[in-house]
């Protein structure tokens, strides 16, 4: 299991459970039409606190039996508000265990390099504490900030079209993009 906090240069990373069900769902409010752009069809009641309580609590739970990780993304400055969030979910595969990676980041803190910053900790995390050693991302084709990430992170594309999710109603194709994790220091 990984830090459950994690203090970065600028962030504050932390697991929670359904106690920060308010703030995680003002996050999600407060960006819902930029999440929503690219994150799969949401759920009846998405935008209630006890659809985040509940989803809280199994994540929390995941989080304790090992095979889910997701960092609440804080800025070191501002420790009461929920800025974002990045999250493996562990797999085991046909070549052993992996990790898939998602992250999102309220648009107010783009573009100063926390979605670099809190990305690339947890990475570190996996593959210290959980011993991952490759990581995918299923990036829409027009999504071009998570595609910047990816490769600023070292992902590379390995497969176009590589699954299919539905995003706003609406059938898309996401590409497969994959990091080594052997090649962070």
């Amino acid at each position: 299991m990984g830090p459950s906090v994690l203090y970065t240069e600028n962030l504050i990373l932390k697991v929670e459970n359904e106690s920060k069900a308010g703030a995680v769902l003002d996050l999600y409010k407060r960006n819902s039409i930029i999440f929503e752009k690219f994150e799969p069809t949401r759920p009846a009641g998405f935008y209630t606190k006890d659809y985040h309580i509940n989803h809280l609590r199994s994540e929390y739970n995941a989080y304790l039996g090992g095979n889910f990780l997701r960092y609440y993304i804080y800025t070191a400055n501002r420790t009461d508000r929920i800025i974002g969030s990045v999250n493996f979910n562990i797999k085991k595969g046909t070549n052993g265990i992996y990790s898939e990676i998602g992250y999102k980041l309220d648009l107010l803190y783009q573009g100063r390099g926390f979605a670099y910053e809190a990305c690339y900790n947890g990475i570190v995390v996996m593959q210290k504490h959980y011993g991952i050693t490759m990581i995918a991302a299923h990036i829409a084709p027009d999504n071009e900030p998570s595609i910047r990430l990816a490769g600023k992170l070292g992902f590379i594309k390995i497969k176009t079209n590589e699954m299919c999710a539905n995003v706003n109603g609406r059938d898309i194709y996401l590409d497969l993009y994959a990091l080594d994790t052997s090649d962070i220091q």
